[in-house]
């Protein structure tokens, strides 16, 4: 009697993961294809574009007076920036792409969402070990001083662009117009996001507002992982995971009501 509803969860769980895997792998199909390289398109492209980012900084003797290395500092700073702006440009088409994959009773709006943010993830931190594996033998970065704070402001770039990736979806559903703001609106984001600046370099006065922006903690946080110099004053933990979950919160709630609008269709 007992053993009946943690069976159940296991089902229903792995019926759930198995139904991610699908989507990711037909995501990954429409993408990518099979001619060409295929699949390795998904590390591919960020690469190159990470690629020309790192080149543009190799030269560079630092930022602002700083002692960590450009190369890197740029690399972190792109490689995880478009983790969100990936997630947010794709989710503005999320559903207009997948409405017939709504008629299957076992694919959720949510299905879809946590597939398009695993590959955009995936891609994104490939290309980041892969760079920071070439510059660091080549004498351009050293190796990480705090792996796990790296990993964790990898981590909440994830789980920020994946619930604001929710809210997008829900907002822009049925409102073309909205949704070309979308893009624009993500190239606005990376100067203000903290991927090519850090706090201690701003005015104190700007520093304590730049603070209140989540995505600047989170590039705080993947800096201080990298470099062995950087501060560590301007890492909220609590903040950031209050943002996250307040986010996720309102965007399940989207999602689930543009759900019924799509039954009503």
């Amino acid at each position: 009697m007992s053993t009946a509803p943690r069976t159940n969860f296991y089902h229903q769980l792995t019926l759930q993961l198995d139904v991610i895997g699908a989507l990711v792998l037909r995501e990954l199909h429409s993408r990518f294809g099979r001619n060409n390289i295929g699949y390795l398109w998904l590390i591919g492209e960020p690469l190159m574009l990470a690629t020309v980012i790192g080149a543009l900084h190799a030269f560079q003797p630092g930022h602002l007076g700083s002692t960590m290395p450009p190369v890197p500092f740029a690399l972190i700073g792109y490689c995880v920036f478009i983790v969100l702006r990936g997630v947010i440009n794709r989710s503005e088409s999320l559903l207009e792409t997948n409405v017939p994959l709504m008629y299957h009773r076992m694919i959720s709006v949510l299905n879809l969402s946590i597939a398009r943010v695993v590959i955009e993830a995936a891609g994104c931190f490939c290309s980041l070990v892969i760079l920071l594996g070439l510059a660091i033998p080549a004498g351009y970065a050293d190796m990480p001083a705090r792996p796990l704070y790296l990993l964790a402001g990898f981590g909440w770039m994830v789980w920020i662009s994946f619930a604001l990736g929710l809210n997008v979806t829900a907002v822009t559903f049925g409102k073309p117009t909205l949704g070309r703001l979308v893009h624009p609106i993500t190239y606005f984001m990376m100067p203000l996001s903290g991927a090519f600046f850090a706090v201690e370099w701003l005015p104190y006065s700007i520093q304590q507002v730049a603070d209140w922006n989540p995505l600047v903690t989170i590039f705080e946080y993947a800096r201080y992982g990298m470099f062995e110099v950087a501060s560590d004053e301007h890492l909220f933990p609590g903040y950031l995971n209050s943002c996250c979950a307040i986010l996720t919160y309102t965007g399940l709630i989207g999602i689930r009501r543009v759900r019924h609008k799509l039954h009503i269709h």
